[in-house]
């Protein structure tokens, strides 16, 4: 019993360590989704998904304009709307 405890307490934080990335879900010249775990700070959220808007809408040579979020509360995805002006 002495060990169980810690050693789930090390399992616990450990998991809590990976940050899950900003994946792109939809792409259609004007506007880019990204898709983000939700159980994650919605700090975290946007520092990572505006990024990835920017890069793919510098691919037709725009910028990334944050739009709006929609959570998902069965999949814990959030997912974030950019439009490319």
């Amino acid at each position: 019993m002495k060990l169980t405890v810690p050693a789930a307490l090390v399992l616990l934080s450990l998991s809590a360590c990976g940050n899950t990335p900003a994946i792109v879900s939809d792409f259609n010249g004007d506007s880019v989704k990204v898709v983000t775990n939700s159980m994650e700070t919605t700090e975290y959220q946007r520092s990572v998904a505006g990024p990835e808007a920017q890069r793919i809408c510098q691919t037709r040579g725009k910028k990334a304009e944050y739009a709006s979020t929609r959570t998902n509360s069965q999949t814990y995805e959030s997912e974030h709307l950019y439009l490319c002006m």
